[in-house]
């Protein structure tokens, strides 16, 4: 059995070291290798070329080194291969704890006092609302979306959420749909979008959404960049500045250096980071998939191929 292995992480060689320790009867190849890709069965990637993609004529399954598969999605060379996802526990408590810490910079008023700090400026105190005041919307509920809804919700905040369908839907707390997305954008006084990226998420955060938002309010984004307009999202950060924006992900990255988020007061930017893959519990993930595909000769993809996540 031969398995290709590729991601543009910082960390590839860690990740590439682990994987031959855990795989050891397997022959792992990286692209540097030139193996013979006709003899590739398995992939182990994240951000595969498109023309490596196509010499796999003979691939069986396809691992991705995160929850994200557009990085998949987006090649023409893709013809419905198999596609297991990372869906770890260990990235969902790392997303719970990113999003967590958003939260609680914004209702403690601890960007205010930042500031106020660089100035060395005393500011009178300013009473913080306990969670069961605040109402969180969670924008998207996949694995990572519910799992941060119910983390936030054993923390005492009023949590809703929103799904395209209430299809295989497991939670603890409301849910809204198309229908009533006006709703869950309107009573949300913080959301938090964890959108996979599809033609119908794309710029779905735009002017008309943002303006829908109290006045006063957080958005952060752990999602997708795609999902928000960053043009109509800046236009409306300049005209409001009590609204507040918590952005791990944008259309490009790195984020320029000229990009106008760099200097709006009123937005904390992280590079991507709010759900980093765990090496060694993600590559326990992928074993256990693959020795099961393996006995039993069958394999499930994760991906819905027409909804495109």
């Amino acid at each position: 059995m031969s398995i290709l292995f590729h991601t543009t992480f910082a960390n590839e060689k860690e990740w590439f070291d682990e994987i031959k320790k855990k795989f050891k009867k397997q022959k792992i190849y990286k692209i540097s290798d030139k193996p013979d890709f006709k003899e590739i069965e398995f992939a182990i990637i994240w951000n595969l070329p498109n023309n490596i993609l196509s010499k796999l004529e003979n691939l069986k399954i396809i691992f991705s080194l995160g929850a994200g598969v557009d990085h998949i999605l987006k090649l023409t060379s893709y013809n419905k291969t198999p596609i297991v996802r990372l869906n770890d526990p260990n990235m969902a408590i790392r997303m719970a704890y990113h999003v967590l810490s958003q939260i609680l910079n914004y209702q403690l008023k601890l960007n205010i006092y930042q500031k106020a700090q660089h100035k060395k400026k005393w500011l009178s105190e300013i009473e913080p609302l306990f969670n069961n005041q605040i109402q969180v919307g969670i924008l998207g509920l996949g694995y990572l979306g519910t799992f941060v809804g119910k983390y936030l919700k054993k923390l005492n905040y009023n949590v809703i959420g929103y799904k395209k369908s209430l299809a295989r839907t497991n939670t603890t707390f409301p849910i809204y749909t198309k229908r009533s997305l006006d709703k869950f954008i309107k009573t949300s006084d913080i959301i938090v979008s964890i959108l996979p990226f599809t033609d119908e998420t794309t710029n779905l955060i735009d002017l008309k959404f943002l303006k829908k938002m109290k006045r006063e309010s957080l958005l952060i984004n752990v999602g997708r960049g795609e999902s928000i307009n960053e043009k109509e999202l800046i236009k409306h950060m300049k005209s409001n500045y009590k609204f507040f924006v918590s952005l791990d992900v944008f259309k490009k990255e790195p984020l320029p250096k000229n990009h106008p988020f760099w200097k709006l007061p009123n937005v904390t930017i992280t590079p991507h980071v709010a759900s980093l893959s765990v090496i060694n519990s993600a590559i326990k993930h992928i074993y256990k998939r693959l020795v099961h595909f393996q006995k039993s000769g069958k394999i499930t993809s994760d991906v819905d191929l027409k909804k495109g996540y």
